[in-house]
């Protein structure tokens, strides 16, 4: 039984740059994400056509994750989203406009609006629940400019943490100017 009407199969640019395939394991607990029924967050960073990173991580390693963030950020984070957007309202305005084409739903930054074309850094991020993206309020893209303005907001016990994933995920500590979450 599916829960949500409105996915399609992950777009390519979704897939392992590495491998060329979809993203098949949890970057924390190495669980099947391909298993039915397994949801999961995508991220990827790009600088121009270059990937930079990508993960894939199933929701309960979100949830244990987004527990470790400070009080402070998560707050922080959260009232910078609810003044540039609503995912929701988004998501029926998205769907309305363009339907499932992952590449509209990504072509400008969500919370600037700057083209993606004009972006020299951008990120993507997409929900999926085993081999289907889902349209939620995802996917979406945020500008090198958006994730500036979400590192500013970032207290040090949060940068730690996400220094920690990063280090553990990739092998080094979190490059200056990149988000991962």
């Amino acid at each position: 039984m599916r829960l949500f009407e409105d996915f399609i199969p992950i777009p390519e640019e979704l897939w392992s740059f590495e491998t060329g395939a979809p993203l098949q394991r949890c970057a924390i607990c190495d669980c099947d994400l391909l298993l039915q029924g397994t949801n999961y967050l995508i991220e990827k960073a790009f600088k121009g056509n270059e990937v930079i990173f990508e993960y894939a991580m199933c929701t309960k390693c979100c949830v244990l994750l987004s527990q470790e963030l400070s009080v402070q950020s998560k707050k922080l984070i959260d009232h910078y989203f609810d003044e540039h957007g609503d995912l929701e309202q988004r998501r029926l305005s998205y769907l309305g406009q363009f339907g499932t084409n992952y590449s509209k739903w990504v072509d400008r930054c969500m919370v600037k609006g700057t083209p993606r074309s004009e972006c020299g850094e951008f990120q993507v991020y997409a929900w999926c629940i085993d081999s289907d993206l889902v349209f939620t309020g995802m996917p979406y893209m945020l500008s090198g400019d958006c994730i500036d303005d979400l590192l500013g907001l970032l207290s040090e016990e949060t940068l730690g943490v996400l220094s920690d994933f990063s280090d553990k995920v990739f092998g080094i500590d979190l490059p200056q100017g990149l988000l991962i979450i």
